[in-house]
Parts: C-alpha cells; sequence; structure tokens
C-alpha cells in the first residue's frame, strides 16, 4: 500500500507552480489539502454516491465514447452553474480504467467502484462551488515572483485534486487515494514502466522523510 502522502505529492507534481512552492511547505500543502477532502466526506458517509448527486440536484449523462484532449481520453466531466449542474460519464474510458487495475496479484476494481470514484470526485468539486471555498484558494498563496519589493502570487490547484482524492477514498473507504488506479492504468497498457513507478514513489517517500519536511 502507498501511503496519502506520497500519492499526495504525485498529484502535488503535476501543478504548473510546484516548483515554486519552498520546500519546507511541501507536507504542509499535501497535509491540508488531505484534511479538507476527509473533512467534507463526513456528513455523507454511508450514502450512495449516486443517491446523493440526484438528490444534489446533478444530473448524470452516461456516453459511450470518451471525449479527447490533445489525445487524452476524459473519464468524467462535470459543468457548473447557477441553474445547473452536470456530470458526464464516458463508460468506455471507466471500463477500460477498471480493467487496467490489477497490480501485484491484487483483483482489479470493478466499473461499478471506477464509477463511484469518478462521481465522488466530481461531487467534492461541486462542494467548492457551491460553497464557494475552493481548496487552492483556502491554502496559503505561494510567491511566484518578486522584483523591487513588488510580489506576484499564484494558487497551488493541485490542491483541489488531492482534497478531491482524500474525499473518494474517505466516503467509498478505499485503500489508497484513488489516483493509484491513474498509475497503474499507465503500467498495465503499457504507457509507463513498474520500474518507474516503483522508483517514483521511492524517491517521494524519501523527499517527505527528509526533516526540512
Amino acid at each position: 500500500m502507498i501511503r496519502d502522502e506520497v500519492l499526495g505529492l504525485c498529484e502535488l507534481t503535476n501543478d504548473l507552480l510546484y516548483h515554486k512552492i519552498p520546500k519546507d511547505k511541501v507536507y504542509f500543502y499535501i497535509e491540508e489539502s488531505l484534511k479538507i477532502g476527509k473533512s467534507a466526506a463526513r456528513p455523507y458517509k454511508g450514502m450512495n454516491i449516486i443517491e446523493v448527486c440526484k438528490e444534489s440536484g446533478i444530473e448524470i449523462e452516461y456516453l459511450k465514447e470518451s471525449k479527447k484532449t490533445y489525445g487524452v481520453s476524459f473519464r468524467a466531466q462535470v459543468e457548473m452553474s447557477q441553474k445547473q449542474t452536470k456530470i458526464w460519464i464516458y463508460e468506455g474510458s471507466l471500463a477500460d480504467l477498471a480493467k487496467n487495475s490489477e497490480y501485484a496479484g491484487r483483483k482489479p476494481i470493478s466499473y461499478q467502484d471506477a464509477l463511484r470514484i469518478h462521481l465522488c470526485h466530481e461531487f467534492f468539486h461541486y462542494l467548492e462551488y457551491q460553497q464557494n471555498r475552493f481548496v487552492s484558494e483556502i491554502l496559503p498563496k505561494i510567491t511566484t515572483l518578486q522584483v523591487f519589493g513588488l510580489k506576484r502570487e499564484g494558487s497551488i490547484n493541485r490542491c483541489s485534486e488531492i482534497a478531491a482524492h482524500a474525499f473518494a477514498k474517505e466516503l467509498l473507504k478505499l485503500e489508497e487515494l484513488p489516483n493509484v488506479y491513474d498509475y497503474l492504468y499507465l503500467i498495465n497498457s503499457g504507457q509507463m514502466k513498474k520500474d518507474q513507478f516503483l522508483e517514483m514513489i521511492q524517491s517521494y517517500e524519501k523527499m517527505l522523510e527528509k526533516p526540512a519536511l
């Protein structure tokens, strides 16, 4: 099992401003994002996420084919406005993810598991929108440029993604943050070597063990 903080770092390193985060603040952004996501899930524990979406007035539309942007296939998308929130579920991509989620002898997740994970993820973003409390805005901004006493600041947008993963894990009682399945998919589909994945995890473990963090 890979601990939450490490999988959180896997997500954080994808942020465009990751290299601007002070090294001694990396753990803070991960830990706080995880806390926010887990806390947001508690009122919904034991509830069916599909029913939660329906009761919240969220429309769910199932499509066979996945929308692609720059060669990347989407598994789910959400569109939010004051009038309506709608989640598109791309069944083919979800089925492909489920089929390619086996790893080191453990069984792959089911299509329904993949569906619930993605609905939880998008529902968390819906909560952010409804409450106007985005994780990336709640947490402190970082300085991206400082010249002659003038500062430019930016938000770490991937913190919202870490929190959404934590929300799904808490609500669905998963063993790991669900972004682990993105990496298992890459490995099983031949887009990433197993050794590369293990080396990345090991290096992130070491990063988070440094006294400065």
